[in-house]
């Protein structure tokens, strides 16, 4: 019989047994924001599905879906949830240390949110003091780089849905409406400071070609974008969905089994002669 790999399934006895077996878990962590006719949930579901085909290629241990995390920025939307950073950090701190009071050692957070992803560096830096590593998978970032033909788009608010409808079907699509505000489109953005202050996406804004860091709310810059899909093309875009979603978790699968087998570097400090 095939061992679990799904620590929501096992009980206290199994979940012994399978710390004994590996000293590496995996945590999907996600979030819940605007992404137009796409599902709020997809940061998350996106990240819980990839986890657990990855533990179905390697057997390691996945954590259930931290599902709340970072949406300062997107509060003006119905149905986000926001946790401050210094909560969030702790939890995910937390967490951490109970995986290592168990025999942890080293953890692969699969993230579906860029706004965890500070947050997720500090814990990782904490964590180090358990003595334990700490690896940041984001699915959107290494989609165009290793399957490029299936990202073609510059964004991937496109991909996003493929991905939803592949999970959840493709009713599960909103595309009820004409236009759609919330990381959806191609430039769905209102310029709000001028003409030389130019938004690109969230906080990030450019001032005569470099990168300027202006925090602002979504909602105060983006504009409705339309759907650009039919209800026809939606089951095309699952098939998509689905490819994306297996060739993502081969990749990551892959890593994560690389990662298991390396050796946690030792901390060096300065010393005086």
């Amino acid at each position: 019989m095939k061992s679990k790999y799904r620590l929501w399934d096992m009980s206290w006895r199994e979940a012994q047994e399978a710390f004994e077996r590996t000293e590496t878990a995996i945590v999907p962590v996600g979030t819940l924001h605007a992404h137009g006719p796409t599902p709020i949930s997809i940061d998350a579901s996106s990240v819980e599905k990839l986890a657990d085909e990855v533990g179905k290629r390697t057997g390691i241990l996945v954590a259930p879906l931290v599902a709340y995390g970072e949406d300062d920025k997107m509060l003006g939307y119905p149905g986000s949830i926001a946790i401050q950073p210094s909560t969030l950090e702790n939890l995910y701190f937390d967490i951490c240390k109970s995986l290592n009071r168990n025999g942890i050692k080293k953890v692969i957070f699969i993230n579906g949110h860029g706004g965890n992803r500070e947050t997720l560096i500090r814990t990782g830096r904490r964590v180090k003091e358990l003595g334990m590593l700490a690896a940041i998978v984001e699915w959107w970032v290494i989609g165009p780089k290793v399957i490029p033909e299936l990202f073609p788009n510059s964004d991937v608010y496109m991909e996003e849905l493929a991905v939803a409808v592949a999970i959840g079907g493709t009713k599960i699509a909103d595309l009820r409406r004409g236009g759609y505000k919330g990381e959806w489109g191609v430039n769905p953005t209102r310029n709000i400071l001028g003409e030389k202050i130019k938004p690109i996406r969230f906080n990030d804004f450019t001032y005569k070609g470099a990168k300027i860091i202006i925090p602002v709310d979504a909602w105060d810059i983006d504009v409705d974008a339309p759907p650009e899909v039919s209800e026809e093309e939606l089951e095309p875009l699952a098939k998509r969905g689905q490819e994306i979603i297996s060739h993502l978790a081969d990749f990551i699968a892959e890593f994560a089994q690389d990662f298991e087998s390396t050796t946690i570097p030792t901390s060096t400090k300065f010393t005086t002669a």
